[in-house]
């Protein structure tokens, strides 16, 4: 997807770089705009008048997305999130898009109806020691459990399920200090009280679970680095199943482009 490694440094004074199979990436300097569209069955992206589907606009640390479409809606999602997206609508015009590294898909079906963008990483106003005192102790048994509900979700936005406490007691296994289901259930209602979550009359505890790894995804209370704090391997890899996670796809040619902090 993208032909040439480029530094941080060298992306920071960049505003956006659009990325398409098989093409080169195409520089947007921070105020410039670019169309897209289809031609011979491919996206494009260019200045061609004939490219009608939309438009990207640089400005500053985000970009705005343009759908010029009479029918169709385009979705941009957040390649480093836990399943976040704008929709943009057919006729909707200068969009603002906040995320760093997304997916724009323009159609639903197979075949090339995606592209990537890469936009700088916004400037933070945070002091060297952060802001206030964190809400939940990292260190704790309680976290662990929290990763570990919102793991599926780190590892693919696209997953919505939730693990049971039983699931979440086998992941833990491989720790110094096993945990058990009843273990688990009691640090998901501490969790529960300790973010304020009351579940409405009538729901299960399995609500309860999967509201708690919502607001944590959500409220980046668990992020993608948080998951070496789970022991043993992910379900289905290897290497603790985040390797993808601790590369910057700036050192790489990514087939499924994601980035790490």
């Amino acid at each position: 997807m993208w032909t040439q490694a480029m530094s941080r440094a060298e992306l920071t004074t960049r505003s956006l770089l659009v990325c398409l199979d098989g093409a080169p990436a195409v520089d947007l300097p921070d105020g410039d705009s670019v169309l897209f569209g289809w031609r011979g069955g491919e996206i494009t992206v260019g200045t061609d008048q004939a490219l009608t589907a939309g438009r990207i606009h640089a400005f500053g640390d985000y970009w705005l997305m343009s759908n010029y479409g009479a029918a169709g809606t385009y979705c941009v999602e957040n390649l480093e999130g836990a399943g976040e997206y704008v929709k943009v609508r057919a006729g909707r015009v200068g969009v603002p898009i906040p995320f760093e590294l997304s997916r724009v898909t323009l159609t639903v079906g197979a075949g090339s109806n995606s592209f990537t963008v890469y936009a700088p990483e916004r400037r933070s106003t945070a002091g060297p020691d952060g802001a206030g005192i964190p809400l939940l102790d990292e260190e704790s048994r309680y976290f662990q459990v929290l990763v570990c509900l919102c793991e599926p979700r780190l590892r693919d936005c696209g997953v919505a399920a939730v693990p049971t406490p039983a699931q979440v007691s086998a992941r833990l296994s491989a720790s110094d200090r096993p945990l058990g289901r009843s273990a688990v259930n009691y640090h998901i209602d501490y969790l529960a009280t300790k973010l304020g979550i009351v579940a409405p009359r009538g729901m299960t505890r399995a609500w309860k679970r999967v509201t708690l790894a919502t607001v944590a995804l959500k409220f980046d209370l668990v992020r993608p680095e948080h998951l070496r704090l789970i022991p043993g391997l992910a379900p289905g890899g290897d290497d603790q199943g985040d390797h993808h996670l601790r590369q910057h796809p700036m050192q790489r040619v990514p087939a499924t482009p994601s980035r790490r902090r």
